[in-house]
């Protein structure tokens, strides 16, 4: 039997998600997979002390899964750009240096932002477009451009909350940096 579980958005706020993740796995409901690419899947088990962390490295090569595990930490699940893993409660974290954590946050993080402003802009212009289609009489054609444009407002939405959560965790991390300059 699983259990399913809404993603409060990795990008977005990914302590809280970690932190759900290892309450799940202690109260016995440990994390298989993702489904419908919202909801966390979790199935039964012995309840279990684990850490649970989220990357964001475009490439999850080979190489890098054997560095996580010699660090102790083994993939659960992968995703397009992400992938959460989890290990020992009380392993040492995937990031001990937050120059390397930034630097991967901040390649995850580039392109987003344009991406957004463009989606932006292509579904504003296709909705001025749609209604001057409607207007005159043009159905089929307005019709497809307010397909367009609620796909193109997607592409939006799907940028701009993790550029805004990459660039929320960019800033935390600076702003730790500067409290604490031995760090």
């Amino acid at each position: 039997m699983a259990r399913y579980r809404l993603c409060g958005g990795l990008a977005i706020m990914p302590e809280h998600d970690m932190a759900m993740l290892a309450d799940m796995s202690a109260r016995g409901w440990h994390l298989s997979g993702f489904s419908c690419g919202i909801l966390y899947r979790f199935e039964a088990g012995e309840p279990h002390a684990y850490d649970y962390a989220v990357d964001f490295q475009r490439d999850f090569s080979e190489e890098a899964r054997e560095l996580y595990g010699l660090g102790g930490w083994e993939p659960v699940v992968l995703g397009p750009g992400w992938q959460i893993v989890r290990a020992e409660a009380g392993t040492t974290p995937l990031y001990t240096d937050d120059d390397a954590e930034s630097e991967t946050l901040r390649e995850s993080r580039k392109g987003l932002g344009l991406r957004a402003l463009l989606c932006a802009v292509a579904a504003a212009l296709l909705f001025v477009l749609q209604a001057r289609l409607s207007a005159q009489g043009n159905e089929p054609a307005s019709w497809a451009c307010l397909a367009a444009c609620v796909a193109l407002a997607s592409g939006f939405v799907l940028s701009l909350f993790p550029f805004v959560g990459y660039t929320r965790s960019l800033r935390k991390i600076h702003d730790e940096q500067e409290a604490d300059p031995r760090r």
